[in-house]
């Protein structure tokens, strides 16, 4: 995808900061008797806005991105979440870790750079113009060193933090009846937060009940959807919107799928694996599960696979859901039991830059992709495809590992 990759030419750290190129004055960044003059858009008005408010004086041309010359010796970023009990997924804020080497963005020198600033890592070179990750610094530290030299270390947070962590004002969902479905939910809380819903999305399906809520919270809301849509959630980094598809069924692929394997095959939609892991665990393959319904406790539902349980004893699990009636309980009861997972692959990861120093297409994998693992030696014969939900690249200046936390239903 990009031969001869270089981190230090080809990962771009930019920083959303004010355009100071004019002489318009910005509240705590220009210096009191400069040449900066008051004036512009007018956003700080007297008697109206707060000091310490998010309101500044004239900005010349508002925010803008910039990419600040400084060398990444490091950045591990991760997008996505996990399953819990083989039954719910848990979404996680998609996190950014670098490493850098500048006083550009020293905050003790620039005042712009700073916790809450907006960032973003872009993959770009002549072939690819990606972003990995765009979000806000949520610390930033800087050790010194006696040469001049110092280290900036840098966590950032992308938008599903902020947006599980907020309260909305007002929740009204009963102007679409007694029931909504999961995927108007989604929608609502999309267009509420202003982050907009990624037309990438799979239509989840299951029902429940209208509320009309005030100072309701928000992460409240996106685990009732997705535990009873039985859905996936992120934000895409491309765009920062909202993206959803439901819990991977058993995934197929195509002559175009990209597969992870051991074989050192010639095919262009081949990766390179450097480590896989199988997941069975006594929680994860439950073989007695009770269902029940939140609103009435007395609407239950109970499955069980005896013979397992002759076998090897009662793995026992009970969830309550936010659903509307019996028949969609019994309707969800019955497709998490009849698909659960044993003894498949969790996680596998693939050198992202080759051995020719090329980088491939796995520095640009995203949460709901299709893709296939094959594994084979001895006795041993792992294939099949998987639906991605969790991307974690661990990159510096020699190497670049990709691992794919996967997951389909049995």
């Amino acid at each position: 995808m990009i031969p001869n990759f270089q981190i230090d030419n080809n990962l771009k750290v930019e920083f959303l900061t004010p355009d100071i190129d004019g002489n318009s004055f910005i509240l705590g960044i220009s210096l009191l008797g400069s040449d900066d003059v008051l004036g512009g858009f007018g956003e700080f008005i007297l008697g109206v806005s707060l000091l310490g408010g998010d309101d500044v004086l004239a900005p010349s041309t508002g925010l803008k991105w910039q990419e600040v010359q400084c060398e990444t010796s490091r950045a591990n970023i991760s997008i996505g979440g996990q399953i819990n009990n083989a039954i719910s997924f848990q979404p996680q804020p998609g996190e950014a870790q670098l490493t850098l080497q500048s006083y550009d963005l020293d905050p003790t020198v620039n005042k712009n750079i700073r916790a809450s600033t907006k960032i973003r890592v872009r993959l770009q070179s002549d072939e690819v113009d990606r972003i990995l990750f765009q979000g806000t610094i949520d610390t930033i530290d800087v050790t010194y060193f006696p040469d001049g030299l110092n280290l900036i270390d840098i966590v950032a947070i992308d938008a599903y933090k902020q947006l599980v962590n907020s309260r909305f004002a007002t929740f009204d969902t009963t102007p679409l009846g007694a029931s909504a479905t999961t995927d108007e939910v989604l929608e609502l809380i999309a267009i509420q937060s202003g982050l907009g819903l990624s037309p990438d999305s799979v239509e989840l399906g299951g029902l429940i009940p209208t509320v009309n809520e005030v100072d309701v919270v928000v992460a409240e809301l996106i685990n009732d959807a997705l535990e009873v849509g039985l859905g996936i959630v992120w934000i895409d980094q491309q765009t920062s919107e909202l993206a959803y598809i439901p819990r991977p069924a058993t995934a197929t692929g195509t002559a175009t799928t990209f597969t992870i394997g051991n074989d050192h095959s010639s095919d262009p939609y081949h990766l390179c694996l450097s480590e896989i892991n199988v997941f069975s665990d006594a929680d994860a393959v439950y073989n007695s599960l009770k269902v029940t319904l939140q609103s009435d406790d007395t609407q239950v539902v109970v499955l069980k696979d005896q013979d397992s349980i002759d076998l090897y004893g009662e793995s026992a699990i009970d969830e309550v859901i936010n659903t509307t009636d019996a028949t969609e309980l019994a309707n969800w009861a019955v497709r998490v039991f009849n698909n659960r997972p044993a003894n498949l692959v969790n996680k596998v990861a693939t050198p992202a830059k080759d051995r020719l120093g090329t980088l491939t297409n796995a520095a640009v994998f995203t949460p709901g992709m299709t893709v296939g693992v094959s594994y084979t030696r001895d006795q041993l014969d792992i294939v099949g495809f998987y639906t991605i939900i969790k991307v974690s690249h661990r990159i510096d200046v020699d190497n670049w590992f990709t691992t794919l936390e996967l997951w389909k239903e049995a």
